[in-house]
């Protein structure tokens, strides 16, 4: 038995983890244990969406990459290959994924399950959108193959299904071709919430666009921002000779705990109006691909910021007819109620790819806080404002939603439909809690 959790160190359970070198390894150990479990890539969903405390199979030693197609961008891998080692091989090469969330510490099975998204959803949908075919373990041990024209409703539930139809063993993906490893990318100041979605729309056909929202910002400057995006710079547009840099070595590493109480509304809006001001300075400028997609991932251990106790993440999608006065009552209640989140991050959401995988239309807040009972007790609340404007949770991000909450998110055909075609095997700490 070991202690386990998500990213965010909260919640934590005493579990029995295993972790198979090989397919047939994974397969006969299966067989001899007739109990519950679910996959876990490299940890980094935030709650206990990739925990079973009877048996969690840890996933990262099956990382080899099988196949390549220098022609089509085609790469077969195991599941437990990291974004990472994908960018490292390829990018030099000429390639780079479609889609990418905030930290390239992910798996390539973690991502199909959590159908994870990146600054480009409105343009190129999310990580699902761009697999071709993978292979899942079933409940009787079996291997199948799923895709597009084969198992096919397997393979649409297995995107974004949480791990739960089955173990993914092998997959798929296509790389996008780029001609340099640099972002061009355009800083746009934004004074109001309303600002900030207009930009938005004024900058729809950007690639990649991010907002970064001072979540303290009051009265006339609710919701200001800074609205970064990006486009992959072309060999013309990079004059010198490094055009796929490295990867850039962790600045520093935390190797104990902050005390949780340097984290409050005082020290954040210190923080808020120094990141402001700084950003608002860099209108344009060419930057790293490390630097832009992963500006965390420099920190080793950064989850040690929130202290012993861990944190947790709210994410949630609102329509676009709503999103406007759902925001303005989320992050008034956030001022109000938290003792401060650390990052807010917003998003544009194009069309998501249904079942439970989680992008659809809208803009997508996610917000940070330490693990505390007053940010609880504030993560209940806009859980209930999310729940009025008809919107919806991350279940990767999520570590406190109840099966009250989550009912009211997913309509009980589409329950009838999961129960039908999910692995009877798969389980997760989150699944039992939500009674999904």
């Amino acid at each position: 038995m070991k202690n386990l959790s998500g990213w965010g160190r909260f919640p934590v359970f005493s579990v029995n983890e295993t972790s198979p070198s090989s397919i047939s390894e994974l397969i006969s150990l299966l067989k001899e244990r007739n109990t519950k479990y679910i996959a876990r890539g490299n940890g980094r969903s935030y709650g206990d969406s990739s925990i079973n405390q009877s048996l969690t199979i840890t996933m990262t030693k099956l990382n080899r990459f099988i196949d390549w197609n220098e022609d089509s961008g085609e790469l077969v891998a195991e599941s437990g290959v990291l974004l990472s080692d994908v960018i490292e091989t390829f990018l030099p090469l000429g390639w780079f994924p479609y889609v990418t969330p905030g930290t390239k510490f992910v798996t390539l099975g973690g991502a199909i399950a959590s159908d994870v998204h990146g600054k480009n959803h409105h343009l190129e949908g999310s990580f699902g959108n761009h697999v071709n075919w993978i292979e899942i373990i079933d409940e009787t041990n079996q291997v199948l193959r799923c895709s597009k024209t084969e198992n096919t409703e397997l393979f649409n539930w297995t995107i974004g299904g949480m791990g739960l139809t089955g173990i993914i063993t092998k997959c798929c993906i296509r790389l996008k071709k780029v001609e340099t490893g640099w972002i061009n990318q355009r800083t746009i100041v934004n004074n109001t919430l309303r600002e900030t979605l207009n930009s938005f729309d004024d900058n729809h056909e950007s690639l990649y666009s991010v907002a970064w929202i001072d979540c303290l910002s009051k009265g006339k400057n609710l919701g200001r921002s800074l609205l970064f995006t990006g486009e992959h710079a072309t060999l013309n547009e990079v004059d010198f000779k490094n055009i796929y840099p490295r990867a850039r070595t962790r600045m520093f590493s935390l190797l104990f705990d902050l005390p949780s109480f340097l984290l409050n509304n005082f020290t954040v809006a210190i923080f808020n109006y120094l990141y402001f001001l700084k950003n608002s300075r860099k209108l344009n400028q060419l930057v790293d691909w490390d630097k832009y997609f992963y500006p965390l991932d420099t920190i080793r251990n950064w989850n040690r910021l929130y202290g012993r106790k861990g944190f947790f993440q709210f994410q949630c999608i609102l329509p676009i007819d709503k999103s406007y006065i759902g925001l303005q009552e989320i992050l008034s209640k956030v001022q109000k109620d938290s003792s401060g989140s650390f990052l807010a991050v917003l998003k544009k959401f194009g069309p998501g790819n249904g079942n439970l995988s989680f992008p659809r239309p809208g803009y997508t807040l996610a917000l940070d806080f330490k693990a505390t009972y007053k940010n609880i007790s504030l993560a209940r609340k806009i859980t209930d404002t999310v729940k009025n404007y008809n919107g919806a949770i991350y279940l990767s991000k999520d570590a406190l939603m109840n099966e009250e909450d989550f009912a009211s998110f997913i309509n009980s055909e589409l329950k009838e439909k999961l129960k039908l075609i999910s692995n009877k095997y798969c389980s997760s700490e989150q699944s039992k809690r939500i009674n999904l």
